[in-house]
C-alpha cells in the first residue's frame, strides 16, 4: 500500500494498481497511521512525511524477512506440500537436472518444483536473492563467494562438436583452426575466458566490463546450441561428449578430436551459506547424486 502511493502519487491510481477501492485504500492508510501515532502521507500532493519514509526503509526489510521465515517453514514441512525452486545451467540440467526433477516429481506428486534454465552467473545470483533455494550450476567463482556454499559433483571435460559436413569434420584442428568459425553456447566463465584471445572475431568477442568471453551465437540452453550446430554448416558447440553422442552415432554430428585443459564443466550444487536444506531439496540433490553415478557407470 505504502510502496503504490509513494510510487503514483495519487489514491485513484495507487488503489487501481493495488486492485482495491481508493475508499478502501483511505481506510487502511487512516488505520496505519492511528495505529502508529504520526500521518505517514501529506494528503496534498501525497507525498511520505519523514514518518512515512522511515517506514518506507524499513518496512521493506521486515515484509523479505517475514516472507523469507514463511517460506522457510513451507520447505520444512516435508516433501508432500510447498514449493522447490531450483534453477540449473544449460549443460548440468542436461547431464542430470531434468531427469533429478522428474523422478522427484514422480515420487512426491504434492510436491511443485519450479526449474529455470540459466547462465552460471544468474545461478549464483538467483540462490543469493532467494529467488531459487538451490542451484545446479558451473561453481568455479561461486566457490570464492562468501554467502553461497558449494559441492562439487564433477569435473567433466568437453569437446567440441560440428555438423558432419563441417570444414572441421575428421581433421585435427588447432585453436587457431577453431576461431575462424562462429561457436554456439552460454558465456564463458572467468578460469575460460582466461585462455581465450581478447579480442574479437569470428567465433565470439571477449567482454572487458564482465571480463567474459561471449561466443558468436549466445544461448542459454544445450538443446538450443545443439541445434544451431546441426543446423548451421559453420557453427561449432562444445558439450561434454556423451552428451551429443547418440547425435554422432546416427550420423547427425562429428565430435572433433581437439582436447583443451581448460574446457572443462565444474559443476556442482550451490546453496545459500547457513541456511538448512529442506526435505525436498535434500531430495533433489540425492536424486542427482544417483543419476550422476549412472552416468558415470554408463
Amino acid at each position: 500500500m505504502l510502496s503504490a502511493l509513494a510510487e503514483h502519487r495519487h489514491f485513484g491510481r495507487a488503489a487501481s494498481a493495488l486492485g482495491v477501492s481508493q475508499p478502501a485504500l483511505t481506510r487502511s492508510l487512516k488505520h496505519l497511521e492511528e495505529n502508529l501515532g504520526v500521518t505517514l502521507f501529506d494528503r496534498e500532493g501525497v507525498t511520505p512525511t519523514v514518518f512515512g519514509r522511515i517506514v518506507l526503509e524499513r518496512g521493506g526489510a521486515i515484509i523479505g524477512g517475514f516472507t523469507d521465515m514463511i517460506r522457510e517453514i513451507t520447505l520444512a514441512k516435508g516433501l508432500e506440500i510447498g514449493e522447490l525452486r531450483v534453477v540449473a545451467g544449460p549443460y548440468p540440467s542436461q547431464i542430470s537436472g531434468h531427469r533429478a526433477i522428474g523422478r522427484l516429481a514422480a515420487r512426491h506428486p504434492g510436491l511443485s518444483v519450479r526449474l529455470h534454465i540459466v547462465n552460471w552467473t544468474a545461478a549464483a545470483e538467483a540462490v543469493l536473492s532467494g529467488e531459487a533455494d538451490i542451484a545446479l550450476a558451473e561453481v568455479s567463482e561461486a566457490e570464492r563467494h562468501g554467502d553461497l556454499a558449494v559441492e562439487p559433483i564433477a569435473a567433466t571435460p568437453m569437446q567440441f562438436f560440428c555438423a558432419p559436413d563441417h570444414p572441421l569434420a575428421g581433421g585435427m584442428p588447432t585453436i587457431d583452426h577453431l576461431i575462424l568459425y562462429p561457436w554456439v553456447g552460454p558465456s564463458a566463465p572467468g578460469r575460460m575466458s582466461g585462455a581465450l584471445p581478447k579480442t574479437e572475431g569470428a567465433f565470439g568477442s571477449y567482454d572487458r566490463n564482465s571480463d567474459r568471453f561471449l561466443p558468436r551465437i549466445l544461448v542459454e540452453t544445450f538443446s538450443a546450441a545443439r541445434d544451431i550446430v546441426l543446423a548451421d554448416k559453420a557453427a561449432l558447440g562444445v558439450a561434454p561428449p556423451f552428451l551429443v553422442e547418440a547425435d554422432i552415432a546416427a550420423g547427425r554430428c562429428a565430435l572433433l578430436p581437439t582436447l583443451l585443459p581448460w574446457l572443462r564443466l565444474n559443476y556442482g550444487f550451490i546453496t545459500r551459506r547457513g541456511r538448512s536444506a529442506s526435505p525436498a531439496m535434500l531430495a533433489f540433490m540425492a536424486s542427482v547424486r544417483a543419476i550422476e553415478a549412472e552416468t558415470v557407470m554408463r
